[in-house]
């Protein structure tokens, strides 16, 4: 009886092998060895493959993948190598048991019949499997290789093995070609498959054809690498892809794609290795042929970069005492290194394990001494450090003496006196604000060499507190105590506010304002402007009424009944005059309501504005309104019969400029219509997009998406339509624009997933649908969708874009 190594592990891999021996040669003495091998050890084995049942089929982009053989165990160690030399039984029965693992050759690829257009390449597959493993042997016509200037063979240890003719003739056409394995264990098994070779001028239409060329090509470990090629034919060309004369099975890699739309035969490849390195080339079959494209190399750049410090720490940084300091240190490399601190080698700040990458900002706060700190980058490269010094030193003291002369309206003149202090002072900041703002727009702070300053731009008759900070070679020191001034007076900066007007009986009407903004000083009166000749008569020409400053309301008398007169108010003060207000017109008829104030529009949609205005200056009650404004056929005039303060204009035009006047009338008459104010309404697309809820795959061909419509105050219309628009992203791959010679060279894509060239797929639906299968999609493959809503002029913007993918098939 053979003791074998109680594992369980070694004896169920003994057990599938016995089985799988036994089931192919049918010999009962090797399932009684197997039962009898199984109850020593206690264990059951359980079967996981079907060896050698069916042949492979390599990954063509759009064929379903073959089932899994397990065909790669060759054996296993199972006794021990001393037993081997202790006991001759158990060397006799290693070897009955490793003869009893062999099994025949057979061909799990078997090369293909070919048809190839004259002066092109074909390539034979064969791959070969058993127990030892066979190599495979080529033979053209019944012959050994010969002619090696034009016909190569690369195979590989796994049993997989490429013949190639680098350039084809009519000469060899009906040329068959063969590939044969034998293991010694039994007959040898061999392949055939015939090669068709058609003339350039009868190649018959929808034989396959490479439109696109691969081009050379680098990428950077990691980034995504795109090979082009795009192919046509038909019927429909599968394409299947070469590196180093071997066949690419994407079925077995989840980096590797190809396209099938956009640009059909296109190559992807994920997460770039240094394996990923050879020379492509793309295949096109259909029933009608086989055609190669051009090789072209792919190069992926594998960075080795010991880690060096890229930010140089200062040898010493200088502080002052209780204040704070960063200490950055930046290194590089590839890979990237953690960066820590340490004050000594006992003493580390940070956790190096856990520590930032590429850079680490120490933050010392209320530094007290003078310490040594020391950076430190690790990689699986080395570590290098460096160490710097924090000197901690006294800052210097505030200026003294600080005055203020020199006072205008805009300016001042800041001057002190040095402070005492042991190092040389570099500058003085000075830094100035209104006293009773909180506004850093109403201040600033200057830097200056000289014990003095000029500062400008200041407010006029305003109150600001100024100080002066010492700058020295440790840092700031602390403010001096505040310094106060006032700015003279100027001219008032701005004009009354809200000027209305109304009449008092058929002589005189009543004016109201409110103060300036900027008075820019005392304001010691103001001046009313009238007149009732025409609004541009120049001011000097019209009549004045003075009023005092502590009154925003005066009464104009003597003026002619039944007339119209445009009034302006200007604030002055010691300086001057403000600029005028803006006009206000009024009628001298008793009864009459002044000009409404604070009139302003807004655009609601493509069809609508609203008016908002206040009330005027009345006496008898006002009833109503009179808009007026601008259509294509004229000035349109609205009555409103409320004394409302809003209004909705309704049934505009999209995108269009619209001038709008309003006047108030009471029972007594209508007032003078306000200045016109413009507004412009909006283009009569949805102003917001719909909402997608979700996306889900319903099946390895279609994708399910939900949505919601736009907000419906943004519908700005009537929604009409949706607008489904996607892509599939695996296609987003852009072709080259260059000679498709393989020695152009291309990085375009390194960096990134291009998708805006890509052309997208659109579906339309009614407006009452919110959901939407796509369907004919291809499997296991990623999309991007997104919709837009519609009204009666245009579509509104795209949703927020959704990636779904669709399931595996199967």
């Amino acid at each position: 009886m053979i003791q074998f190594r109680n594992t369980t592990y070694s004896m169920n891999r003994i057990a599938r092998h016995l089985r799988n021996v036994a089931r192919r040669k049918g010999s009962l003495l090797l399932i009684l060895f197997m039962i009898n091998t199984v109850l020593i050890t206690g264990t059951t084995g359980k079967e996981d493959g079907k060896l050698g049942e069916e042949d492979e089929d390599f990954g063509w982009n759009d064929e379903e993948p073959p089932p899994d053989d397990n065909i790669h165990d060759g054996g296993i160690p199972l006794v021990r190598k001393e037993e081997f030399a202790n006991n001759q039984l158990y060397a006799e029965a290693y070897q009955s048991y490793i003869q009893a693992l062999a099994y025949p050759a057979r061909l799990v690829v078997r090369p293909d019949s070919s048809t190839v257009v004259d002066e092109s390449k074909i390539s034979f597959f064969c791959r070969a499997d058993g127990n030892p493993l066979p190599s495979v042997i080529w033979r053209v016509n019944g012959k050994s290789i010969s002619d090696h200037n034009r016909i190569s063979i690369k195979s590989l240890s796994t049993g997989l093995s490429t013949l190639r003719f680098e350039r084809v003739s009519v000469d060899d056409n009906a040329t068959v070609v063969s590939c044969s394995a034998d293991n010694g264990v039994a007959n040898p098994v061999v392949a055939e498959a015939s090669l068709t070779v058609i003339p350039r001028d009868k190649v018959p239409t929808g034989f396959p054809q490479i439109e696109l060329h691969p081009s050379l090509k680098s990428v950077e470990q990691g980034k995504t690498a795109y090979v082009s090629c795009r192919v046509r034919g038909d019927p429909r060309a599968k394409v299947l892809w070469l590196r180093d004369l071997i066949p690419l099975d994407i079925r077995q890699d989840g980096r590797y794609s190809v396209s099938t739309i956009g640009n059909p035969g296109a190559l992807m490849i994920q997460h770039a290795r240094e394996e990923d390195q050879g020379k492509y080339e793309c295949i096109a079959r259909n029933s009608l042929g086989v055609a190669h494209s051009k090789a072209a190399n792919l190069y992926v750049k594998v960075r080795r970069v010991p880690p060096y410090f890229s930010y140089k720490l200062e040898r010493q940084y200088v502080v002052g005492i209780g204040g704070n300091i960063n200490l950055t240190c930046v290194a590089v490399g590839y890979p990237m290194p953690r960066v820590f601190w340490k004050k000594t080698d006992l003493m580390v700040l940070d956790d190096p394990s856990t520590a930032p990458i590429g850079k680490n900002v120490l933050t010392l706060t209320h530094v007290e001494s003078t310490e040594n700190f020391t950076c430190v980058a690790v990689s699986a490269l080395g570590n290098i450090e460096a160490t710097t010094t924090v000197i901690a030193k006294e800052l210097p003291p505030p200026p003294l003496n600080i005055v203020v002369s020199s006072v205008t309206s805009g300016s001042v003149v800041v001057s002190w006196k040095p402070p005492r202090y042991n190092e040389a002072i570099n500058k003085y900041l000075v830094t100035y604000k209104l006293k009773h703002s909180n506004k850093k727009s109403t201040g600033g702070t200057v830097e200056t060499l000289e014990n003095s300053l000029l500062i400008e731009n200041l407010n006029p008759f305003a109150t600001y507190e100024f100080t002066v900070q010492s700058v020295g070679p440790v840092g700031t020191g602390l403010e001096s105590l505040p310094v106060e001034a006032q700015t003279k007076s100027s001219k008032p900066e701005t004009s009354p506010k809200d000027p209305q007007a109304r009449s008092l009986n058929r002589d005189s009407i009543l004016v109201m304002w409110k103060p300036s903004e900027k008075p820019n000083g005392v304001i010691t009166g103001y001046k009313v402007y009238y007149t009732n000749d025409v609004a541009t008569t120049p001011l000097r020409q019209w009549r004045r009424h003075d009023a005092k400053s502590d009154e925003f309301m005066t009464t104009i008398s003597g003026l002619e009944p039944d007339s119209r007169y445009f009034v302006k108010v200007a604030a002055h003060n010691s300086e001057g005059d403000s600029p005028v207000s803006s006009l206000v017109t009024v009628s001298t008829r008793p009864g009459i309501p002044g000009q409404p104030i604070m009139f302003k529009a807004f655009a609601q949609d493509s069809r609508r504005i609203e008016l908002n205005w206040h009330a005027p200056l009345h006496s008898s009650p006002i009833v109503g309104y009179t808009i007026r404004f601008n259509t294509t056929d004229g000035e349109k005039e609205l009555t409103l019969t409320s004394p409302s303060e809003k209004h909705i204009v309704t049934g505009l035009h999209p995108d269009k400029y619209y001038y709008f006047r309003i006047a108030a009338y009471s029972d007594r008459g209508q007032g003078e219509f306000t200045e016109p104010i413009i507004q412009k309404t909006i283009a009569s697309i949805p102003l917001s997009a719909p909402t997608i809820l979700s996306g889900a795959a319903t099946s390895s061909k279609s994708i399910e998406i939900r949505w919601k419509g736009p907000e419906q105050k943004k519908l700005n219309g009537v929604l009409t339509a949706y607008r489904i628009s996607f892509f599939r992203l695996e296609d987003a791959i852009k072709p080259s624009h260059g000679s498709e010679d393989s020695d152009e060279y291309d990085e375009e894509y390194d960096e990134g997933f291009p998708t805006d060239s890509i052309e997208k797929i659109v579906v339309v639906v009614p407006s009452d649908v919110t959901s939407y299968v796509l369907s004919d999609l291809l499997p296991y493959s990623t999309y991007e969708v997104t919709v837009a809503a519609s009204t009666m002029d245009g579509y509104g913007p795209e949703s927020a874009s959704r990636v779904v993918k669709t399931l595996e098939d199967g």
